[in-house]
């Protein structure tokens, strides 16, 4: 089933739209709506989204920085932008963000029906159910591998960052890389402790490579090291030096 999203903060636009299209001829099998950038990531995190018209100004998140965050996540995703302003910067960065059209407040019935035609188009080679892109955990994934060293990372920190739930988050990172956050984090804390380590040059002591890989206590990161690798810190440089 191919699924529209609207998503308007003004309700009478945003249902009064959704009818309209619910009782025309259109290529989608449902037709839902979202009164705010955080509800719209929401409907995108329960099932694919085959189209979305997308309001500029949002209650919580501009529109446009929404549309941007949805081109990385769910690139599949056909978007179209609704707004009350004509605005040329706002078309602008619009078309760098490859959106399928731009279109004024109050939006001619003519103009709708057109779109749906556009989009029934561009929808007739995509399947019903389009698989849920990777593109979410391999940004968790990125942004592991680039902010490990930092002592307070954590899966509430990212959720945060990529406007999902941490539950969402944890899901889809389980799914694609059989590992939860924490583990991640660990693997890569210490493939870089190992780094740090078997280097004859910068020969950093145990507390050093700790901090530089997000442990404040050199003796916690020890455990873990051990736990891991199956030797302590001193004993794996001794071994790899030799």
């Amino acid at each position: 089933m191919k699924r529209l999203l609207i998503v308007d903060d003004e309700r009478a636009l945003r249902t009064g739209l959704a009818r309209y299209l619910q009782a025309s001829t259109t290529p989608f099998g449902e037709i839902i709506t979202a009164d705010s950038g955080q509800a719209a990531l929401h409907e995108f995190e329960q099932h694919p989204i085959a189209a979305a018209l997308i309001d500029i100004n949002l209650g919580d998140l501009n529109g446009l920085d929404l549309i941007e965050l949805l081109n990385h996540r769910y690139p599949q995703t056909l978007i179209v932008i609704i707004s009350g302003f004509d605005d040329f910067d706002f078309a602008r960065r619009a078309i760098k963000l490859n959106v399928l059209d731009y279109l004024l407040k109050p939006i001619p019935r003519s103009d709708l029906q057109k779109l749906m035609t556009t989009f029934a188009t561009k929808l007739a080679d995509q399947p019903d159910e389009p698989a849920q892109p990777v593109s979410l955990a391999a940004q968790v994934k990125s942004y592991i591998e680039t902010h490990y060293f930092e002592k307070d990372l954590t899966l509430s920190q990212v959720a945060g960052c990529l406007f999902v739930s941490e539950t969402y988050l944890s899901k889809q990172f389980k799914q694609a890389y059989g590992l939860t956050f924490s583990e991640y984090l660990i693997d890569t804390r210490m493939r870089r402790a190992r780094e740090l380590l078997r280097s004859p040059i910068l020969q950093y002591n145990v507390s050093a490579i700790a901090n530089k890989i997000g442990y404040e206590d050199a003796h916690y990161f020890s455990r873990i090291f051990r736990k891991k690798v199956g030797q302590s810190p001193i004993q794996y440089r001794q071994a790899v030096l030799e």
